[in-house]
């Protein structure tokens, strides 16, 4: 006999808790319900509306949740793309779940906070890889170490576990989601060969030679539900990504022969600078090929994909720890990649 369950998934709107959120609504006996300052009418499964960043707003509007027995928590402060994230903000909005649920929900089993690589240090500076969960943190400015600080304070004398995930680069097939360096790139390309360019990528040679990762979020989403569920993951953390890095340098002569375009060498731009002036373009380009009328300033989020490219050392977490816990799903990333392309084709996206 299936459990059952009541999951709440904070940040549900965002790109990591609509994809957790979406793939439990599909699993009998999770039964999510989303929490999100302005809830989905189409959503796959109920969605509440609450302000995080308000006491009042989660006392009010979580008081009456007393089935609920896990939370992912996948909720971030408003940033854009390569962005410092407001530590404290970030950590007051845990904080203020808790406040609100702990009282309330008897019969919580477990508390899962997605993360990622920033715990490392990534952006700070370089290090041994691959990264360890067992690693020291190497961020203290990111709110991930005092957000698991928090969460392991209030287990004390408590019934509920915990568990964190962290991913890196997230991608994902959808249309609704800008932060996506799935389609940054595949716009960029379809730019570059509108003007008869070859495919140059957009930061240097050291950018262009280092390792780095990518986290599939349907493989996301599942490990989530896994840690959740599975005794031995009780307390940890797991890094989840795809398990195969690869440099740029390998990556973007496939990008190149896909879609039809002369290899070009790192020339040290950005994504933003190169996307500022070319809305004309790619309206041009829309509607010569029939594709969705799209906003090149707003269809993809450049700063993420400027952050994301502007690594100067090796990104490469460890997946030994999850795999010998039990979750062995691994991601072929160039063919992540390039049905991604063909997805965003299919959609009538790019051409």
């Amino acid at each position: 006999m299936i459990q059952t369950k009541q999951t709440l998934i904070a940040g549900a709107t965002g790109q990591i808790g609509s994809s957790v959120g979406e793939y439990l609504s599909k699993i009998r006996g999770w039964n999510p319900l989303g929490l999100a300052r302005s809830p989905k009418l189409d959503a796959a499964y109920p969605m509440l509306s609450v302000d995080l960043n308000s006491p009042d707003s989660c006392r009010h509007q979580l008081s009456g949740l007393v089935d609920a027995t896990h939370i992912v928590y996948a909720a971030r402060f408003d940033h854009f793309g390569g962005e410092l994230e407001s530590k404290d903000t970030n950590v007051n909005m845990l904080r203020n779940l808790l406040d609100a649920i702990q009282p309330v929900a008897p019969h919580l089993q477990h508390i899962h906070l997605v993360h990622g690589t920033k715990y490392y240090g990534h952006t700070i500076a370089e290090r041994r890889t691959p990264y360890r969960e067992e690693d020291a943190c190497g961020n203290f400015n990111s709110f991930y170490f005092e957000q698991q600080q928090l969460l392991q304070q209030r287990q004390v004398g408590q019934n509920w576990n915990w568990s964190i995930s962290r991913p890196h680069a997230f991608c994902n097939y959808r249309t609704d989601e800008s932060r996506n360096l799935i389609l940054v790139i595949g716009v960029y390309a379809s730019i570059l060969r509108e003007l008869g360019l070859p495919l140059m990528f957009p930061g240097t040679v050291r950018n262009y030679e280092v390792n780095t990762q990518f986290s599939w979020l349907p493989t996301l989403a599942r490990s989530v539900a896994w840690m959740m569920e599975s005794p031995q993951c009780a307390n940890q953390a797991y890094n989840v990504v795809n398990g195969d890095p690869m440099r740029w340098s390998e990556l973007w002569p496939m990008f190149a022969q896909y879609f039809k375009m002369e290899l070009g060498e790192p020339n040290s731009d950005s994504f933003a600078n190169f996307a500022s002036d070319k809305a004309s373009l790619w309206k041009k380009i829309t509607q010569r090929e029939g594709l969705q009328d799209t906003d090149l300033q707003t269809l993809a989020q450049w700063p993420y994909g400027d952050y994301v490219l502007s690594l100067k050392w090796d990104v490469v977490s460890d997946m030994t720890k999850a795999t010998r816990d039990g979750f062995v799903e691994r991601v072929d990333t160039p063919k992540m990649w390039l049905g991604g392309f063909d997805y965003f084709r299919t959609q009538k996206i790019i051409p």
